[in-house]
């Protein structure tokens, strides 16, 4: 069983862009790619936001959706348009009550309608063959932010 897990490790953010940008692809494939992609910042590290910010960046260039999965995946309009992410290719899927997270983004990835599906919460929960083939069939990338919260460092 635990062989079978480990086939589902996440990657992060950076290490995705860094393997595109070492393969000088400038989109991704998702046979590439081990999904889902864990994004996890904190404000004292925020490195990962824009690594995610620049496979976005990549991901709005298709003609096709990049999709939050509730509000508290949805990143800030003006950051997401400073990046260079096209607006008009947003759509926010709120969360009903009786569907999880997990239900929602395999069916948005495997739909094939988007090319990012971006939703909040354990990077562990999200570690499976459902997500997993939902990306590889839609062609698309699977995002979990897990925003860290970390006490500031204090000086003595």
């Amino acid at each position: 069983m635990t062989a079978h897990l480990d086939s589902f490790q996440s990657l992060t953010a950076s290490q995705v862009y860094q393997s595109t940008f070492l393969s000088h692809a400038s989109s991704l494939s998702s046979s590439q790619v081990r999904y889902p992609i864990e994004v996890s910042f904190c404000d004292q590290e925020m490195i990962q936001l824009a690594y995610l910010l620049r496979l976005l960046r990549q991901a709005s260039e298709q003609n096709r959706w990049i999709m939050f999965i509730g509000e508290d995946a949805l990143l800030d309009r003006n950051l997401l348009k400073s990046a260079g992410i096209d607006i008009n290719k947003v759509l926010l899927l709120k969360k009903k009550n009786g569907q999880s997270a997990q239900e929602l983004m395999a069916k948005a990835l495997h739909m094939g309608n988007c090319s990012a599906v971006i939703t909040s919460g354990n990077i562990h929960e999200y570690c499976n063959p459902t997500i997993h083939d939902a990306a590889i069939h839609g062609n698309a990338m699977a995002f979990i932010i897990n925003r860290k919260h970390q006490p500031a460092s204090r000086l003595h």
